[in-house]
């Protein structure tokens, strides 16, 4: 299948991608110090290298990481239109949800069920491995995760997860009544699941402490050099706003970004999901809401919240609305409609946080494909174009796919050039004007008469 655009190399169309102001609110930002921390140089000038990645959030980070690992000897430079960690990679909710790529585990023997977990928790493993070897601070909290159901419909789905759960041999606990009520203090739920396998950290820290050990190991970062233009061949001309630079290997870690450079056009699309922060909870709120393990949660509504505690003793919370702008256009960063339909769900679900000051608000944009499934491969016509898109959540899966990457390029067999999202055909969305119609219908029957709440609910 062929990916590129032809106006990735037709030298039309040049106009670079979209980039967000640097003032965004974003308190993982503000958190990571973001504001005072040097960003690397742009590229200037003709260059050549074996390895070129193009994206500095989780995918290109990860993948130049295990590429280095893997060969140690190659010239690689990474790529970053912005700062590293800029895009979705820095604004997410900080859930690392550990299950993310498994998938049916009804005709596999146990060996085979092993190994796709071992996949799955893979990216955690990686995380864990950053902190605990490399010194990324990156608030990680395994304290698990709450998936919390609010009508006795999903209260059944919550039970068949836990089946799923069961039979990769993961442990997670069913929770109603007095049990739920001393996890979390809200009278919207009426049942939940506890996922002690997943984590929650501060996504931007992560991806700027795994900025810094990357370039410890010899990759070389180049910021602010938004990529304008990419003619493919046996060696690849990567073009940017100042510099060019040559190689006969590039990984495309762009995600949503992707499209404006004529790359998976009408195979992924951009979704934008928004954050606010509270200011930090004093103990009597925090009393008064439970959560005593400072655990992320979120519901299985289709336009579902996500939220998690925050190392200062915030609630960080996402969802309630995932708009798609007209013709594939990304987040502006800030969304007040949305923000509000924020604040009335913090306060639905803890009516005694009534009065609460909301200290931060911001938004990003994430990658959709038709069946949110994410894509890990090689294409391209001399299979020297490696890519990564597609991925909906992402914070430990990208790890992985970093890992895909690497295999793929040794030639390795194993678990993970052989899992299911490797090389996997990415449907077709339709042309851009179909998306424009199709989507905003698709989520008003989703939101009120659940048309698609049990694919969503499979697919998340």
């Amino acid at each position: 299948m062929e990916y590129f655009s032809r106006r990735t190399s037709s030298g039309k169309n040049l106009r670079p991608s979209d980039l967000y102001e640097y003032s965004i609110d974003n308190f993982w930002f503000k958190a990571a110090n973001l504001e005072n921390e040097t960003i690397n140089e742009p590229l200037r000038g003709n260059h050549k290298a074996d390895i070129v990645i193009i994206g500095g959030g989780y995918m290109g980070l990860s993948s130049a990481f295990h590429i280095h690992q893997s060969f140690p000897d190659k010239k690689i430079t990474l790529l970053e239109g912005a700062c590293c960690g800029y895009g979705a990679s820095g604004r997410n909710g900080g859930f690392c949800v550990t299950s993310d790529l498994l998938s049916d585990s009804t005709n596999l023997d146990d060996e085979s069920t092993q190994k796709m977990v071992d996949v799955s928790f893979y990216g955690l493993k990686q995380i864990k491995r950053l902190v605990n070897e490399y010194g990324v601070d990156c608030d990680l909290m395994e304290n698990g995760m709450l998936s919390l159901a609010m009508t006795e419909q999903e209260a059944r789905w919550l039970e068949d997860t836990a089946q799923q759960m069961k039979a990769f041999g993961l442990e997670s606990t069913l929770l109603q009544g007095a049990s739920l009520e001393a996890e979390i203090r809200s009278p919207r739920f009426v049942a939940g699941l506890l996922l002690p396998h997943n984590a929650t950290l501060n996504p931007a820290k992560l991806a700027r402490g795994m900025k810094r050990v990357v370039e410890e190991r010899g990759v070389e970062i180049r910021e602010k050099s938004i990529v304008t233009r990419i003619v493919p061949g046996k060696v690849h001309r990567v073009e940017t706003e100042r510099g060019r630079i040559d190689a006969p290997v590039i990984v495309l870690a762009m995600n949503a970004y992707s499209p404006k450079l004529g790359l998976f056009r009408n195979r992924i699309f951009p979704l934008c999901s928004y954050i606010i922060a509270t200011q930090p909870l004093s103990r009597e709120q925090w009393e008064s809401i439970g959560l005593n393990q400072r655990r992320g949660f979120g519901d299985l509504r289709a336009q579902f919240n996500y939220a998690a505690p925050s190392a200062d003793g915030r609630i960080v919370i996402g969802g309630s609305d995932y708009p798609y702008y007209k013709n594939d256009g990304l987040s502006s960063g800030f969304n007040a409609s949305v923000r509000d339909l924020l604040i009335k769900d913090l306060l639905t679900t803890f009516p005694q946080l009534e009065g609460i000051e909301i200290d931060h608000s911001w938004g990003g944009t994430m990658s959709g494909t038709r069946d949110l499934t994410p894509s890990v491969g090689v294409i391209g016509e001399h299979k020297n174009v490696y890519y990564g898109v597609g991925f909906f959540e992402g914070v430990p899966t990208t790890q992985t796919a970093g890992r895909i990457i690497a295999d793929l390029m040794a030639g390795e067999r194993n678990a993970f050039t052989e899992h299911a999202i490797v090389n996997r055909k990415i449907p077709y969305a339709g042309p851009q004007w179909v998306r424009n119609v199709a989507i905003p219908v698709f989520k008003t029957l989703l939101t009120r008469f659940g048309v698609g709440r049990q694919f969503i609910r499979d697919r998340a």
